[in-house]
Parts: C-alpha cells; structure tokens; sequence
C-alpha cells in the first residue's frame, strides 16, 4: 500500500502538474490580493501596524481554508466522474491501480496546494512591516505578482501577457481600496 501511495504521488506530480499549478497560483492571487487591499485601506485610515497584520493573518486563514476545502470538493468530484468514465471505458475496476493512487494523490495535493499558496500574502506584509513605505510594499507586490502571471504555461510572451494583466489586477486593487478608504 506505501508503495502505491509512493506511485500515486509521483503519478500525479508527473502528469498532474497544470492541476497543481493553476491551484497554486489562483491561492496566491487571492493571497496576494487580499492582503494588498488590507494594507492600502490600513494606510489610508491609519490603522497600527499590528492591528493590520492580525487583521491580515486573519484574513489569509479565512481564504487558504475556503480555498482548501473548495478545492478538496471540486477535485474529489471531478476526478471521481473522470476516474469513473475511464472505469466504464475500459470495462473494468482499476481499484488499487497507479490510476487509483495517482487520483487520490491529486486530490490531496489541489486541497493543499490551494491552501497553502495564499500565504505567499506574506511577502506584501512583511515588506510593510519592515518599511511602512506605501512605495515599497507597491514595488513588492507589483513584483510577486508579475512573477505569478509568468508561472503560468505557455510561451514567454504569453507568460509576460499573463504577469500584465495579474499585475494590472494588483494595482487596480491597490487603487480601489485606497480610494475606499
């Protein structure tokens, strides 16, 4: 059975690496930008420096739970009808097959991979704890943002493409909330 979960990881870290990917960068995104949208509107109405952060912990918590178990249900669902057609198709059980593992595997791996990536929100925090420079903490999330559109596939100019528009979406929330406040 260990040997199978062994397979199963490797199955799915080999052949269902789009899956985990587009998870890690959705949580990142939301990560990203909840916390950007936090410290625009803390600035603007002076909130403390502390009273932002728990309020920013609190927040990437609520959205790597909601994103873990969101994930958890949609994967489970969708693999379990994928692996069910494959079953039928093939006129046989492929229960404890690398299949089997392989699927289990990648729904664990999306739960935690969409949980976990919205924590990368820590980086915007932890350059406006350490600066408190509204210049800095734009800088810093303007940079991991175009970095996240270039982890998508593609062609690199599709890769700048994608860190366009994420970033774009970055700044826009800066501006929105910062207006808001």
């Amino acid at each position: 059975m260990f040997e199978g979960i062994i397979d199963g990881l490797k199955y799915a870290l080999k052949y269902e690496r789009s899956i985990l990917r587009r998870y890690l960068i959705l949580g990142s995104f939301d990560g990203l930008l909840l916390t950007l949208g936090i410290i625009m509107s803390a600035i603007v109405e002076h909130i403390k420096v502390k009273d932002t952060e728990i309020a920013i912990l609190s927040g990437l918590t609520a959205v790597s739970i909601s994103s873990m178990w969101n994930s958890l249900i949609v994967e489970a669902k969708e693999k379990r009808e994928e692996y069910k057609e494959l079953e039928r198709q093939m006129m046989k059980s492929l229960k404890g097959t690398i299949y089997d593992y392989g699927t289990k595997a990648t729904i664990v791996l999306s739960a935690f991979a969409h949980g976990i990536s919205p924590f990368l929100g820590l980086i915007v925090l932890y350059s406006y704890i350490t600066t408190r420079n509204v210049a800095m903490v734009l800088s810093a999330s303007s940079f991991v943002l175009f970095l996240l559109g270039l982890s998508y596939e593609g062609e690199i100019k599709d890769k700048i493409e994608s860190g366009i528009l994420i970033l774009i979406a970055g700044l826009f929330t800066a501006l929105l909330t910062y207006l808001l406040g």
